[in-house]
């Protein structure tokens, strides 16, 4: 007969030509008249079944009679069971059907009389093994005969009893023996199996898994293999046929035949899940738990942790780790596929599940585990009944929250709360709660801020969690109750203690200035240099910054403070307030370009952490920082942003940010009704105590004012002077009433020049964009000719201010009064560079109805000196002509603020003029080509 090539006949039995020539041989020299046996090994799925299946329909061409029987484990207890699936396939005369059914019942019935299934034991009589040996050697003598038992760790004793009979008795008939098996499972009858390895006609074969070689030859004609390699399969795999035939079937069925590459992941589906179970099911008995007890665990885990685990319902942890490794399952103890751990949970029930996560909790508490990895498999068992379940879910919620997992935390603690016990845990368990709910909600975590109220009242709540309870209380409008909550620590031993009260006050009065303001005097900050917490000296860095401004104003060592704490801390529940009031301070010195881009910079880290509040309370102050820079379209992106990242009334008493920046935005548009939804929206009434209380008083006033209602506008306005003077806080970087006041009395035709000359009295170094306003309200009332030369400085300090804004209305104001002195040539130029920065930010609205003086006066031909200006003086001044600041040009063109300077001295010497203002509108067309 011509030789067995399995390979040609089964995609799945590729690198099984060896195998393939020993069954060979074993054939040939059974039509010889040399029976033999050959027992195939190997891991379960490794092509035992297919080989077996190629090589009975080989025999069977080749003239042989096949009688194959298929063991398994549900069977096991069936005596007599292979037999008869062996002799039912068998065609014999009805003389000898009726002895083989006699003698099948017989041994049955004897079988099931006898006590033990000590194979030691002749269970079968021999009067049974002979006939039943005698039919089958009958029949070889007719024909050649191939007796196949696949899986025959499973077999029942008695047929194994029986066959072994026979092998002894085939030596020189046509008869071969194939039986195949799972390697690493014990048959419940080694005697027998002794007995049968020891044939002189025994052949051993044992499979391996495919190598990648073999993986790519399999998949050679199904799977278009352009696009990834075969080590990609392999991998998913481990090189089980079985595993990778489901993982071929999954792709194809998702993607079509033929296909393209796969995708990186791969596509198991309901055949690879059946493949895995496939596996389980017919492996070695301990390999079934130990996937349960890897899949639960989710991690690696050594036989000695998985032994503990599983106790006595696992016969041997590292046999069954070996063998689900050997299977191509599990690799370095953990599924090499994910889908595998999905197939053994789905296969599990809800009660097995649950009671393997509790005794995992168990286990791994015992062995100290991080408290994390313990809580998940609490959580799982939703158990709470041990001594340590509450400190180690309360402990995994803290590791949780650093590690931004604030679903972990919540799911952590509200299990918790489910346990019994005393005030003062429960009182812990709900400030965490509140912690971690306000990340995500701040309006479902207010409710623990009410009742942990009366726990801090009785003195039950811990210092460091009463200090919390007090940043929620201000942040939901309840700041009496925060400062009473406060006092209830404050004469509390210990230094620490005495300084955390004493800088949480600070923080307080910068949020709710009339409590600074009404306080009792604290007593002085050490210096945050003899502090050894990092925590200790932001506090004190943070309360000695809010002294200076309060004190003050804005000065140059408030500046560098705030921008020291911004550099040096990370953004977490301690640190946001310190974060917000450094902001705030920069934007108070309008510092806004810096101000800006630490505030775009958190806003990328809250995002990447997922925090929706930290979103949203940025965003609200990135939404005012653009505001003040003129950019109206940014101001209202962030600040819809800021209201749309968490519902309105969770943003508190801050609500007053986002609402003030839309509803001047909605102002300055001439969109009235938006402007009145606005107003519309209910916000706190403790919002008036509060600097947002002053944004959006100012806003609404503003509102009234361009309606025309001047004494609606001017008792808005008042109300901010009240509230600054009261709170001792008059800062015109906060709110610029008296500009404000100055516009509405003007409207009513009184004079007003003296508060906008009083505001420019109280201005610092650093607030050249509201110099810029008071100058622009200033020239409002000056004659015609110090008008212009008042708005001529005011565009220059608006300009470096950075308030597109304003500048735009400046310059355009600048153009009208140049036109009035018959100025022409520079009005022209001033009101077109007005247009071209109204164009960019999206303001062309506000000058619109604004007349272009000169329009009709010829052109001046270009000043032959700008083409003495190099390339990079061209570039600088170009971009200052367009209304940017010395810094936002550095930015832009990659050099140095000094550079910039330098470029423009030189720009203004060679085209003897004296100020931005005057730069000429023909250097803006040398903007394209700018980088």
């Amino acid at each position: 007969m011509g030789g067995f090539m399995l390979v040609g006949r089964d995609r799945e039995l590729v690198e099984r030509d060896r195998e393939a020539a020993q069954l060979s041989t074993s054939l040939s020299e059974c039509l010889s008249g040399k029976g033999a046996v050959v027992t195939v090994s190997g891991p379960v799925g490794s092509g035992k079944t297919a080989l077996l299946r190629a090589f009975a329909s080989c025999a069977v061409e080749s003239g042989f009679v096949h009688l194959g029987a298929k063991a398994s484990r549900t069977e096991r207890g069936a005596a007599m069971g292979v037999m008869g699936q062996l002799f039912g396939g068998a065609r014999l005369s009805d003389e000898a059907t009726d002895k083989v059914m006699r003698l099948l019942d017989d041994a049955a019935l004897t079988a099931m009389l006898r006590d033990g299934d000590d194979d030691s034991a002749e269970q079968v009589d021999v009067q049974v093994r002979r006939g039943l040996a005698g039919v089958l050697l009958d029949l070889a003598e007719r024909t050649p005969l191939l007796i196949s038992v696949d899986d025959v760790h499973f077999a029942d004793t008695e047929s194994m009893q029986c066959l072994l009979y026979l092998i002894r008795r085939i030596e020189t008939a046509r008869v071969l023996v194939v039986i195949t098996g799972t390697a690493g499972i014990r048959p419940p009858w080694p005697r027998l199996v002794a007995e049968l390895l020891s044939q002189p006609n025994c052949r051993q074969m044992r499979l391996s898994l495919l190598s990648t070689e073999g993986v790519a030859s399999l998949l050679a004609d199904r799977v278009d293999l352009s696009g990834t390699e075969p080590e990609f399969w392999h991998r998913l795999s481990g090189g089980s046929p079985l595993l990778l035939s489901a993982l071929v079937e999954d792709y194809q069925t998702a993607h079509g035949v033929p296909s393209g590459p796969p995708c990186p992941e791969g596509v198991a589906g309901e055949a690879f899940t059946q493949a895995v179970q496939t596996c389980l099911y017919r492996g070695d008995e301990s390999m079934l738990p130990v996937a349960r007890a890897l899949a639960v665990l989710g991690e690696p885990a050594s036989p000695a942790l998985l032994s503990e685990l599983l106790g006595d319902a696992c016969p041997s942890a590292t046999v069954g780790l070996e063998a689900a490794t050997e299977a191509g399952i599990v690799e370095a103890g953990r599924f090499r596929h994910p889908r595998s751990a999905v197939a053994v949970l789905d296969a599990m029930s809800t009660h097995d599940r649950t009671e393997l996560h509790d005794r995992v909790a168990h286990v791994l508490y015992r062995h100290g585990a991080a408290a994390v990895a313990v809580a998940r498999h609490a959580l799982a068992a939703r158990r709470t009944e041990a001594p340590w379940s509450v400190p180690v879910l309360r402990e995994a919620a803290d590791q949780a929250m650093e590690q931004d997992d604030t679903g972990m935390a919540l799911e952590c603690l509200r299990l918790a709360e489910r346990s019994r016990v005393d005030v003062v845990e429960r009182a812990g368990i709900h400030a965490a709660l509140l912690r971690a709910k306000w990340r995500l909600d701040p309006t479902s975590a207010e409710r623990y801020a009410r009742e942990l109220v009366p726990v801090a009242r009785a003195g039950r709540l811990r210092p460091d969690l009463t200090i919390m309870l007090v940043k929620h209380l201000m942040w939901f409008g309840r700041p009496a109750e925060a400062m009473e909550v406060l006092d209830t620590i404050a004469d509390q031993d210990g230094p620490d203690t005495a300084l955390a009260v004493a800088c949480v006050r600070s923080r307080l009065g910068f949020f709710y200035p009339g409590t600074a303001k009404d306080g009792a005097a604290t007593a002085p900050l050490p210096c945050a240099s003899t502090l050894t917490g990092a925590k200790g000296k932001l506090r004190v860095r943070t309360a000695k910054l809010v002294d200076a401004v309060h004190r003050g104003g804005i000065t140059e060592e408030a500046v560098a403070d705030a921008q020291a704490i911004l550099q040096q801390y990370r953004l977490d529940d301690h640190t946001w307030e310190s974060i917000i009031i450094s902001l705030e301070t920069m934007v108070l010195a309008e510092c806004l370009d810096e101000a800006a881009d630490w505030c775009d910079g958190l806003l990328q880290e809250a995002a990447d952490r997922r925090v929706p509040t930290w979103r949203a309370l940025l965003s609200a102050m990135r939404g005012r920082i653009s505001l003040r820079q003129g950019n109206l379209p940014e101001a209202e992106r962030y600040a819809q942003a800021a209201l749309s990242l968490i519902q309105p009334r969770g943003l508190g008493v801050f609500i007053g940010g986002p609402i003030s920046v839309l509803l001047l935005a909605a102002t300055r548009r001439g969109q009235f009704d938006e402007a009145l939804r606005l107003l519309a929206m209910p916000v706190p009434d403790a919002m008036f105590q509060t600097p947002f209380g002053l944004y959006y008083l100012r806003a609404r006033g503003r509102f009234h004012l361009a309606r025309g209602s001047h004494k609606a506008a001017i008792e808005d306005f008042e109300a901010c002077r009240e509230l600054m003077e009261r709170w001792g806080l008059d800062v015109p970087g906060l709110a610029p009433w008296r500009t404000d006041l100055a516009e509405a009395r003007r409207g009513l035709g009184l004079q007003a020049r003296h508060l906008a000359a009083e505001q420019l009295a109280k201005l610092g170094p650093y607030n050249r964009r509201t110099r810029g306003i008071s100058l622009r309200e200033l020239a409002a009332e000056a004659e015609l000719k110090q008008r212009a030369a008042l708005l001529r400085e005011a565009v220059e300090e608006l300009q470096a201010g950075g308030d597109q804004l304003e500048l735009v209305e400046a310059m355009a104001e600048l153009g009208e009064a140049q036109h009035a002195l018959g100025e022409y040539a520079k009005a022209r130029i001033t009101t077109r560079r007005a247009q071209q920065l109204a164009t960019r930010y999206e303001l062309e609205d506000l000058i619109s109805a604004r007349p272009a003086p000169g329009d009709s006066e010829p052109e001046s031909p270009e000043d032959p000196v700008i083409e003495e200006l190099s390339d990079a003086e061209r570039r600088v001044a170009a971009l200052a002509a367009q209304g940017h600041t010395n810094q936002q040009i550095a930015r832009k063109l990659f050099i140095t603020v000094s550079t910039v300077e330098q470029h423009l001295t030189r720009v203004y010497r060679k085209l003897r003029i004296n100020r931005r203002s005057d730069l000429p509108f023909s250097l803006v067309a040398g903007l394209r080509n700018t980088a």
